[in-house]
């Protein structure tokens, strides 16, 4: 692990040496025997390479941080040990090398490790869950990830058989054994880009740069091995450098992989993880994409060879699994609208309620008091305004606690309610105040004894009534409920426990 600036630096001289040793040895720079040595030993090179980084790198980190490496490191290690021998088959003895081969055990002991690897990163997470989007993990969350996997498996695996593995079970070569070491490279390569693609879904993992890395090494080596592949099925007689040039660039990135800062668990920027979200939401298709393009050329061309069944039935696999993708997406988008509609509902209620005792804020009780007065100026209808405050409210707060005081707050807003209507307001005002507006009511003065009895002698009031039963283009709402706040402290300096009718 080295600092931003430091890494970065160091990945541009990897990658250049990289790139340039694969050139040399890809376009006759250097060539003949001198460009198969510089090949191999380029190969070795980045496989040392990155299993130093990955050990060095392991000893300074902790936890996660460390198994992974440590792990990858093991696997590097043995795919070097393989990259020595087949080093050594071609240099030094100057012969081919037999398939299968100790250097094959060697290659492939990388899966097992580099599965680990994977494992650990996609464990170490953060609690964060801000992401809605790809963090949900609901059943039909998962269901997704499944069907994107099989997306990706069965859209890679018919674009392998097609360039490769088809080509190797037509060729018929004699020996089963090489037959399943020839397989088992993209195999295993599928399997471990599937891994990286389902964990890239999984917005919370921490180590994202070295997944990103590490899935990009990975698929430099399993190019190389499809490339190999393809390369043994038409029979070639020999293996360009060029076609090795992912098993250089593959090692490399592994390598800036346990080179790359740690970012912190708190989460990167929104910007980045929502472009992220986006390639992620479009991967699947991209390897679909790939195989029906090729599908369409052969086509388009009048290749002789008919579809087999391999491809036929990967093809129609991966079809179906679209379709139930498609399925699954519209039924958790249609969810997601009426969680939506009720999110919105909620918080508008939120808006315009009290969230101690449910009863109407202040600015919905002045926007009623606003239509009622407009109804009054306009046909006459009657309404009574109350305004309620508790009696020595500060007191229940310093004596019994403020638990104690919400508490009674709510009695007061249920019993409140139990005295209107369902078509009249009741209002917390803030504090200890509410107000009661009632409507075509002749005498709401029988709505405040109603208060007060319902009150009783536990919770002691002061109501201040307003009657606007007679028209008065003067009367404004702010007027209203200055009268309504006068009477109520004529009901307090009166001893409380009462009501003020304003004249």
């Amino acid at each position: 692990m080295i600092g931003t600036r430091r890494f970065a630096g160091t990945a541009t001289v990897v990658l250049a040496i990289a790139v340039a040793a694969s050139v040399a040895a890809g376009f006759d720079l250097v060539k003949d025997r001198a460009a198969v040595v510089l090949d191999d030993l380029a190969q070795l090179a980045a496989g040392l390479y990155a299993t130093g980084c990955c050990w060095w790198t392991a000893r300074r980190g902790t936890g996660p941080d460390r198994r992974w490496r440590v792990a990858m490191g093991l696997g590097t290690f043995g795919w070097s040990v393989g990259m020595a021998l087949w080093t050594w088959y071609q240099v030094v003895e100057d012969r081919a090398v037999p398939s299968p081969s100790p250097a094959d055990a060697g290659y492939l002991s990388i899966v097992p490790c580099a599965f680990v690897a994977l494992l650990v990163i996609g464990n170490h997470r953060r609690s964060d869950s801000s992401d809605a989007l790809l963090d949900h993990r609901s059943r039909s969350a998962r269901v997704v990830l499944l069907l994107d996997g099989l997306i990706v498996v069965g859209s890679l695996f018919a674009l392998t058989w097609t360039t490769a593995l088809g080509g190797l079970v037509a060729a018929g070569n004699p020996s089963t054994a090489a037959f399943l070491v020839a397989v088992a490279y993209p195999v295993t390569d599928l399997a471990l880009l599937v891994v990286v693609v389902v964990l890239s879904a999984d917005r919370n993992v921490v180590l994202r740069p070295q997944l990103r890395l590490l899935g990009l090494g990975l698929a430099g080596l399993a190019a190389s091995d499809l490339a190999f592949a393809y390369l043994v099925s038409v029979q070639a007689p020999e293996v360009p450098p060029l076609a090795n040039a992912g098993f250089v660039l593959g090692p490399a990135l592994i390598a800036l992989a346990a080179l790359a800062p740690t970012p912190s668990a708190t989460g990167g920027p929104a910007r980045n993880r929502r472009s992220w979200q986006w390639a992620y939401l479009l991967m699947p298709y991209v390897p679909l994409l790939v195989c029906t393009v090729l599908v369409l050329r052969r086509t388009v061309i009048g290749e002789v060879r008919p579809l087999d069944a391999v491809e036929i039935g990967c093809g129609f696999t991966v079809f179906v699994a679209v379709i139930l993708r498609q399925l699954v997406t519209i039924v958790d988008n249609a969810r997601l609208v009426l969680m939506l509609r009720e999110s919105e509902r909620v918080l508008e209620h939120q808006a315009h309620h009290d969230p101690l005792t449910g009863l109407a804020n202040r600015a919905v009780f002045e926007r009623r008091l606003d239509e009622a007065l407009a109804r009054h100026h306009d046909g006459g209808t009657p309404f009574g305004l109350l305004f309620v405050d508790l009696d020595d409210f500060k007191a229940v707060n310093d004596v019994s606690g403020h638990a104690h005081g919400d508490a009674l707050l709510e009695r007061v807003a249920q019993r409140l309610r139990g005295c209107v209507r369902d078509t009249d307001v009741v209002a917390r005002l803030g504090g200890d105040e509410f107000g009661v507006l009632v409507e075509g009511v002749a005498e709401p003065e029988r709505v405040a004894f109603r208060v007060l009895d319902s009150l009783g002698d536990e919770i002691s009031a002061s109501v201040g009534v307003v009657i606007c039963a007679e028209r008065d283009p003067e009367t404004t709402a702010a007027s209203v409920l200055k009268c309504a706040d006068k009477a109520m402290y004529e009901a307090k300096r009166d001893g409380g426990r009462g009501l003020v009718i304003h004249p």
